[in-house]
């Protein structure tokens, strides 16, 4: 099922969010190299199992950067765009 791109697109904003809150304060400041990871528990968790949390974390890791969009609309147009119509 390919996820709403506005609810993608939130819920992604708001990963980021929490997971800078998790490196400031629970790694001391320190990068999360893994974070890819972290951000597929947390989408998932928000808007259900539309995919694998491993296939998600790849996709994560693919997203083109982009300068017209916020990383969250580009992560969230690469990630809809894995699904066939």
């Amino acid at each position: 099922m390919k996820p709403n791109r506005q609810e993608l697109i939130h819920v992604l904003a708001a990963a980021g969010a929490a997971h800078h809150e998790y490196e400031a304060n629970y790694l001391n400041g320190a990068r999360d190299e893994q974070w890819t990871g972290w951000y597929a528990a947390f989408v998932i968790g928000r808007i259900g199992t539309f995919t694998t949390p491993t296939q998600l974390t790849r996709w994560l890791e693919s997203t083109p950067n982009t300068i017209d969009k916020t990383w969250a609309e580009s992560a969230a147009d690469h990630i809809r765009n894995q699904f066939t119509s």
